[in-house]
């Protein structure tokens, strides 16, 4: 087996690997983070195969895992651990703080590596099943996302504690990308296949709930017809409330688990994560 850096002619075959695991993936999402932290992106290849990966982005002082697979038929026999090391031995000596959102059996395996469990993060998902809500012109234009960077430059630096905006703006750069801002909170929704509209990245400075009612209207007046999923902190009772109102129904869950040195997030200001 080898260990290398994953290569544009790679996305296919990972975004294969990663629906036979039901994950939900975006080859969009993986070519950027290949070409925002191409030192990241590792691949594990048997004879010439891709058969698994570990992707992280990096941001001011922390970086995110944000994929780490391994295909179904080389599971247990040691070739995540490897990945794993090799991604982590890049990671360490740079930043500060290392996070992933992991399914709930791999805690063990992460807690070995020094990750600390921190958040249960739940997938919500909207299947057309909608409360009636009056959505008007008004409305819209109201959420217009005129000034999007601006408050997104701020509320993410005030949630996450540091700059994660050259990674983040251009994630919200796609042809699906619908993009809703007010004055304590942004939210995006992008279609990342032919099923499935993803809801995140999504924050609302806390005690600004109806500023997130809004936009809750806004991205399901236009998303309706598509499956919206969304990866929600299952700890925050004002943001699962809200999911509930409008019909949501949690179908995963996941761990928001974190290494490294002490790092506040604001999770009272997330209502989704992004992809």
């Amino acid at each position: 087996m080898f260990i290398g850096w994953l290569k544009f002619s790679d996305v296919s075959n990972l975004v294969r690997i990663a629906e036979d695991l039901g994950a939900l993936v975006d080859g969009f999402h993986i070519k950027l983070m290949m070409m925002h932290s191409p030192h990241l992106c590792y691949g594990a290849y048997a004879d010439g195969e891709l058969i698994g990966a570990a992707l992280a982005i990096e941001f001011e002082f922390s970086a995110m895992i944000k994929y780490f697979m391994v295909k179904k038929e080389y599971q247990n026999q040691g070739i995540g651990k490897r990945v794993l090391e090799t991604l982590l031995g890049s990671l360490e000596s740079k930043y500060q703080h290392i996070y992933i959102h992991t399914n709930k059996d791999l805690v063990l395996f992460f807690e070995r590596y020094g990750f600390e469990s921190k958040m249960e993060v739940g997938r919500f998902v909207n299947v057309g099943k909608v409360p009636p809500f009056n959505f008007t012109n008004a409305n819209a234009k109201e959420l217009d996302g005129e000034n999007f960077e601006s408050v997104i430059a701020k509320i993410d630096k005030e949630t996450f504690d540091e700059n994660r905006m050259d990674f983040l703006l251009d994630e919200m750069q796609r042809n699906s990308s619908l993009k809703f801002a007010l004055s304590n909170g942004f939210q995006h929704s992008s279609v990342v296949n032919s099923r499935n509209v993803y809801l995140g990245p999504w924050q609302v400075r806390v005690g600004h709930e109806e500023e997130a009612q809004k936009m809750m209207r806004g991205v399901l007046y236009f998303r309706g017809l598509k499956k919206v999923v969304a990866d929600v902190p299952l700890g925050i009772a004002h943001v699962v409330d809200l999911y509930k109102k409008y019909n949501f129904e949690e179908k995963q869950r996941f761990v928001h688990m974190a290494r490294g040195n002490k790092k506040e997030i604001k999770f009272e200001n997330i209502y989704a994560f992004s992809l």
